[in-house]
């Protein structure tokens, strides 16, 4: 069975099953869910507490004598009494060593004891994966998307997915944050969910000794980095909307805060700023004259998205700038992308900073 972290607590309520697995690319969802796991099975964060205990499995290359032990283990009684837990991380090794004795293990399961494989990404096409999803608890984290779905062009700038965990986050700490709040928390501190809780702990510390549970924006702004974070995304759907004004003031931003790569790393510096905004730039350049081209052949929307390598759900986005960007005006703004790249590789001439701010103004 696949659930979502959300739901894991509500899962472990009766008992926890004997095989379960964390795999998703967040690590930070990843921990809590073992956090969740091992309080179910009566253990702290690090040691142990009554009949349970904690082995971690590290090897890089485990062997086929070295999975055998490990369920061999599983199927014996500890020392100590009671059953063992076991928790490999990263499982990926583990589980391509022997994928015949994991198909026979799944259909004949250990009685008492718990396995927890942790790994960051499992190939769910191959035999193994598709039998642990059925004969394991299987806990799937995903980083929540930090803007509004390219369908929806028009939402509010906080309608997305980890704005709800940031609001969902504070509701378990007992705290009333709403929306908006939540956005200027994140615009601030980034998107990586280890800052974001951090920096959640140290609000609600503050609220406690106020005695209150509201967090204000005026709180936020008090008690955060005065970062932003990437705006390089806001840079470009503006600069193609032909909206000149916004686009300045997105590269002012820019410039003043830096940017958050995926990372979660800040880059400041005024050229990476501007190589990455050039790139991004003119890969939307590309997509916009290639729909262009297409349209005047005759094709549909959704056959000319396919074709040139687009997305449906960006259709609407790409649709609005094409409207706004027709081919005279497109074929300045490249010009523009490729002077700028050409003035930064020569070295002299104008700054980063300027090149930018000539982009965003169209000059």
């Amino acid at each position: 069975m696949k659930i979502g972290p959300e739901k894991l607590a509500g899962a472990l309520t009766k008992s926890v099953p004997p095989l379960i697995v964390i795999a998703g690319p967040e690590e930070f969802l990843r921990r809590e869910a073992l956090t969740t796991i091992r309080a179910a099975l009566g253990n702290a964060e690090t040691g142990t507490e009554g009949d349970s205990e904690i082995d971690r499995r590290s090897l890089k290359s485990p062997s086929v004598d070295d999975l055998v032990a490990l369920i061999d283990d599983l199927r014996t009684p500890s020392l100590f009494g009671g059953a063992p837990t076991i928790v490999i991380d990263p499982a990926e090794k583990w589980l391509s060593a022997d994928p015949e004795l994991w198909q026979s293990v799944m259909g004949n399961l250990w009685s008492a004891g718990h396995l927890i494989l942790v790994a960051e990404s499992i190939d769910g096409r191959t035999k193994v994966a598709k039998s642990l999803q059925t004969s394991a608890l299987w806990v799937q984290v995903e980083k929540p998307f930090h803007r509004p779905p390219p369908w929806k062009p028009n939402a509010r700038p906080w309608e997305h997915a980890l704005n709800q965990w940031i609001v969902g986050r504070a509701r378990s700490l007992g705290l009333t944050l709403d929306p908006p709040t939540a956005h200027l928390i994140q615009t601030r501190t980034g998107t990586r969910l280890f800052d974001l809780a951090s920096i959640l702990d140290r609000l609600a510390t503050i609220l406690a000794s106020q005695g209150s549970k509201v967090i204000t924006p005026e709180l936020v702004e008090t008690h955060t980095p005065a970062g932003e974070e990437s705006s390089l995304f806001e840079v470009v759907d503006a600069l193609f909307l032909g909206n000149r004004k916004s686009a300045l003031q997105q590269v002012q931003e820019l410039l003043r805060r830096g940017s958050i790569d995926a990372h979660g790393a800040r880059t400041t510096d005024p050229t990476a700023l501007l190589l990455q905004c050039l790139g991004v730039a003119l890969s939307r350049a590309r997509q916009l004259r290639a729909w262009h081209e297409e349209k005047r052949a005759g094709g549909g929307d959704e056959e000319i998205a396919k074709r040139i390598g687009i997305a449906r759900p960006f259709i609407p986005r790409i649709q609005q700038q094409a409207r706004a960007m027709p081919i005279p005006a497109l074929e300045r703004t490249i010009d523009r992308l490729i002077r700028a790249d050409c003035d930064l590789k020569s070295g002299t001439g104008p700054t980063a900073e300027e090149l930018l701010e000539r982009i965003a103004a169209g000059v």
